[in-house]
């Protein structure tokens, strides 16, 4: 079911331009040339799907940059992965599912083909309610906090 239907005109908008403000933000941050959406042959917590999501990137996806949501699965306990991942291109996709798909279950690892893919990528799961996420930024993308500063200071 789509909850906007339950919400007020201004707070559709609302939600809209915070999708569009997500995604604007994400595309940002790199070049990102995959996405990706792992499952888990069982109910992984929020928790345990972070730890093996992390230890996996760590582990056999040395050097790739990524931003990764963790959603619940809408048909049964447990949380499934979102990602987006840059500085991939040595790395073969077979390969990695392959390898996803013998340690934790099933993946779909897909080109990211344009601009639009990684705004809908973050307008559907980024800003779900109870969506949880993270990113890493290796080498030339990591960005430069002495600069940052929050918005009304």
């Amino acid at each position: 079911m789509n909850n906007a239907r339950n919400l007020e005109p201004e707070m559709r908008l609302k939600a809209a331009q915070v999708n569009i403000a997500m995604g604007d933000w994400v595309h940002s941050l790199a070049p990102w040339q995959v996405i990706s959406h792992m499952t888990f042959g069982w109910e992984a917590s929020v928790w345990s799907a972070q730890r093996c999501y992390e230890k996996f990137m760590r582990l056999e996806m040395r050097g790739v940059s990524y931003f990764y949501a963790l959603e619940q699965n809408p048909g049964r306990p447990g949380f499934h992965i979102h990602a987006l991942w840059c500085d991939c291109k040595s790395k073969s996709r077979q390969t990695v599912w392959q390898t996803w798909f013998n340690r934790y279950g099933r993946a779909r690892i897909e080109p990211v083909n344009n601009r639009d893919d990684v705004a809908d990528y973050c307008a559907k799961y980024v800003t779900k309610e109870g969506a949880w996420w993270d990113v890493r930024l290796l080498g030339q993308w990591h960005p430069a906090f002495k600069d940052f500063k929050l918005s009304g200071e």
